[in-house]
């Protein structure tokens, strides 16, 4: 009995344990340290919004699809940097965490087993002076053990 408790209590800590955001851990690979594998089928969410934005203006994008409890995402150039600055526009359920420079990574916040997102709207701004593609990369949690590691992407054009 003493050993089944033990166990439960490790798995509801794993779930919850980034509920604040992902951490910088997971910041070079997107990967979540939930223990599990990431999942291998299509996943259920996409990334919506304009697919071009002009060098140093606000491009506001959406994630959505089935419900979730967390997220990661980044936009990384064609030598996989990742690149440009991320805004709120939901403070309630969304940060920035620094990866590589000051906001350029979103994550969840205040994550709820019981209480998951549907979409989220975020703001990016591409580094003044910057032209080319970027590659929207996220990884989307569904539940504490089901997830998807930077499969769900957008391609922009920053002109």
């Amino acid at each position: 009995m003493f050993r089944l408790l033990i166990l439960a209590a490790c798995l509801t800590v794993s779930v919850h344990a980034y509920a604040q955001g992902a951490p910088k851990s997971a910041c070079p690979d997107l990967t979540p340290q939930h223990g599990a594998k990431t999942q291998a089928i299509k996943p259920p969410y996409s990334i919506s919004g304009l697919s071009h934005v002009r060098s140093g203006q606000k491009l506001t994008l959406s994630l959505g699809g089935d419900e979730f409890i967390g997220f990661m995402i980044q936009a990384r150039d064609g030598q996989n940097r990742v690149v440009g600055q991320f805004q709120l526009v939901d403070s309630a359920h969304s940060q920035t965490l620094d990866c590589s420079a000051k906001d350029d990574t979103i994550t969840h916040l205040n994550a709820q087993k019981g209480k998951p997102l549907t979409g989220i709207t975020f703001d990016w701004i591409p580094p003044a002076g910057y032209k080319g593609n970027v590659k929207f990369m996220a990884t989307v949690v569904q539940t504490g053990f089901v997830y998807w590691v930077g499969r769900v992407t957008k391609d922009v054009d920053v002109e």
